[in-house]
């Protein structure tokens, strides 16, 4: 992870103060292998099929609750570089055949998206710089081939082609009818909220990221269209919108690359979040799986580590990763699975016995301490429920 000196000190030196005081800004840009070449949102309903993009009817009765609701999320999805030539040369390609059933599963499923969407007239990485790259806009078809319902935007690769590609990735997602925050393609209230109702359970999602890119990217304008991370931000956010839904999802890019450990700073980040008014955070951007820790008995996920994704050669937990089913319960707290899969060629396969093995003792290393999340009754389907470590 690199930064700049200044950086290296806003973000260690002054500590956790730090988190409810400033913008975050600490830059990590990629190092992966090269591949070859502030007004509420509208309240949409996911009632309707993602293909179908008419409104329900206005005489429509409202939907009764009906029964938990279940959102499942998935980490980092990059549609750029190979995995992005590879869709240009076959636009019906689908990463997301293996892991279908988990996806389906759900009532709404979320990702975020690390690349944008946007032509570039067949070119998917930047020629003098391979951690400057794009998806094509058919990308926004792959997504909703899996399904997604909503994606964060608010990563370190939200301004790798300056705004046009930012808009031009908003503008593909909603040419499909995939929900999306974190961006805002006229700067306003990037961070959402983006408000969804499913079964009758209203949603609000966020989004920020604390990774911005060195260059262009970490320029004043650039934040005005991508939500940085700021608590007191997320905090007057939710505080409009708390008592109008019924839980609250918060996604945050943040995070050391490569490593299995949370940041400290970054803790007091997602802490924060929940103490904000979120129901569960999902944390991404590390590229490799991270622990699930429990805060006022709600689910922190660190890192869900990569979903659609090339793995880095020398950090073979690149390679891994889950996604997080979260139920909702009317008057509980949430409950949280993990479904491990293992990646081969960029694309998600459930583990195998074998590997299921390491995964868990791999995730049981990293999940050491009081309220970090404990694997503890395995479902039919290969997802593992996760529960607090009490001290």
């Amino acid at each position: 992870m690199k930064a700049s000196s200044s950086d290296r000190f806003l973000c260690t030196a002054l500590g956790i103060a730090l988190v409810s005081s400033i913008t975050f800004g600490c830059k990590s840009p990629h190092k992966e292998d090269r591949q070859d070449a502030a007004s509420p949102a509208p309240v949409a309903s996911l009632d309707t099929p993602a293909e179908a993009s008419a409104p329900p009817a206005a005489s429509q009765a409202p939907v009764p609750l009906d029964g938990p609701l279940v959102l499942i999320a998935g980490g980092d999805v990059d549609l750029s570089r190979g995995t992005g030539q590879r869709i240009l040369r076959d636009p019906s390609w689908d990463p997301f055949v293996d892991v279908r059933p988990w996806l389906t599963s759900a009532d709404v499923r979320f990702a975020n998206l690390e690349s944008p969407l946007s032509d570039q007239k067949g070119v998917t990485v930047n020629k003098d710089n391979p951690l400057v790259f794009t998806g094509p806009p058919s990308g926004a078809e792959v997504l909703l081939r899996g399904a997604f319902d909503v994606v964060s935007t608010a990563n370190n690769h939200s301004w790798d082609y300056g705004k046009r590609g930012l808009v031009e990735t908003i503008e593909n997602l909603d040419r499909v009818g995939i929900a999306h925050v974190g961006t805002n393609g006229e700067a306003q209230s990037p961070i959402g909220p983006l408000l969804l109702e499913r079964k009758g359970h209203k949603l609000a999602f966020f989004a920020m990221t604390a990774i911005f890119n060195d260059g262009p990217a970490n320029l004043p304008e650039p934040r005005k269209y991508t939500a940085p991370a700021n608590l007191h931000v997320l905090r007057a956010a939710i505080a409009e919108v708390r008592d109008k839904v019924d839980r609250v999802v918060v996604s945050v890019h943040l995070g050391n690359e490569y490593s299995d450990e949370p940041v400290q700073i970054y803790r007091s980040l997602l802490f924060g979040a929940i103490d904000s008014g979120a129901d569960v955070v999902l944390g991404h951007h590390t590229h490799t799986p991270q622990r699930i820790e429990f805060h006022k008995s709600k689910p922190v996920v660190f890192s869900l580590g990569n979903f659609v994704f090339h793995q880095h050669s020398e950090h073979p937990w690149t390679g891994w990763g889950y996604l997080a089913r979260v139920r909702f319960d009317k008057g509980a707290e949430p409950t949280i699975e993990l479904c491990p899969y293992h990646l081969l060629a960029s694309v998600p396969h459930p583990v195998k016995p074998a590997e299921e093995s390491m995964f868990l003792a791999h995730f049981k290393a990293i999940s050491i301490g009081a309220h970090t999340g404990q694997t503890t009754r395995r479902a039919d389907d290969g997802c593992w429920s996760v529960e607090e470590r009490r001290p």
